[in-house]
């Protein structure tokens, strides 16, 4: 069962660009996956303005306990793999 459940997360995560990622983007893609998952579902990144998109990265980062590391290795494999030009505002309800 918790194969099943790890696979069904993994599965959930957004396809990426690159078939074969960086390790950099390896290393956001397993961040998104451990940290942001096991909160909440996957919110499109897309879909928020990039100032409302910041004010959530910075406080699911604390909530999350993220290292500066991490935020940065995050927040970067979002902006280039699920970010896009196109600008929304939108309102993500807080994570339980």
């Amino acid at each position: 069962m918790v194969l099943f459940g790890i696979g069904a997360v993994g599965c959930a995560v957004p396809a990426i660009a690159n078939d074969s990622p960086s390790k950099e983007s390896a290393a956001g893609q397993k961040i998104y996956v451990a940290k942001c998952a096991k909160c909440h579902k996957f919110y499109d990144p897309a879909k928020y303005s990039e100032a409302d998109w910041q004010m959530w990265m910075a406080k699911m980062s604390k909530k999350a306990k993220l290292k500066p590391q991490q935020e940065e290795e995050l927040s970067r494999y979002i902006a280039e793999n699920l970010r896009s030009p196109r600008r929304t505002t939108n309102t993500v309800p807080v994570a339980k």
